[in-house]
């Protein structure tokens, strides 16, 4: 009788401390959701502030076409003001000619968006690849 109780009793305990097990996963599940949402939070908010628009125009049309990007976006960075009811939104244009040319306000952009001073060389490299194949493909068609 009395090794019937205590075996009641151990399994009792294994039962409790397994509970107990299962309502601390629960807590840290829980917790890393949480962080998760906070997380969240912070890059939307951090990225509702930022529109970012990329343009590969003429050469001839570089500034032109900045300029349009920045008055195109400014009211779209005032409803982004107003929506999620933050203090600024920024207008970043990312414009790079289809032969390479890049202009001044690049490298001021490629800063706003952290990115590596040296990125302008690599984004050359993509448009000059994509004009020339577009060149390639036009004077291949049959």
């Amino acid at each position: 009788m009395v090794e019937y109780l205590t075996l009641i009793i151990i399994i009792i305990i294994i039962i409790i401390i397994i509970i107990i097990i299962i309502i601390i996963i629960i807590i840290i599940i829980i917790i890393i959701i949480i962080i998760i949402i906070i997380i969240i939070i912070i890059i939307v908010t951090v990225l509702a502030r930022l529109c970012v628009d990329i343009a590969v125009p003429n050469t001839h049309n570089l500034v032109k076409t900045i300029t349009d990007k920045q008055n195109k976006y400014q009211e779209l960075a005032n409803e982004i003001c107003a929506m999620w009811k933050q203090n600024a939104a920024q207008v970043i244009p990312i414009a790079i000619s289809s032969t390479g040319v890049i202009p001044k306000s690049l490298s001021r952009s490629l800063k706003r968006l952290n990115l590596q001073p040296n990125t302008y060389v690599q984004m050359q490299k993509s448009v000059i690849l994509g004009t020339c194949s577009i060149v390639r493909n036009f004077l291949n068609y049959k």
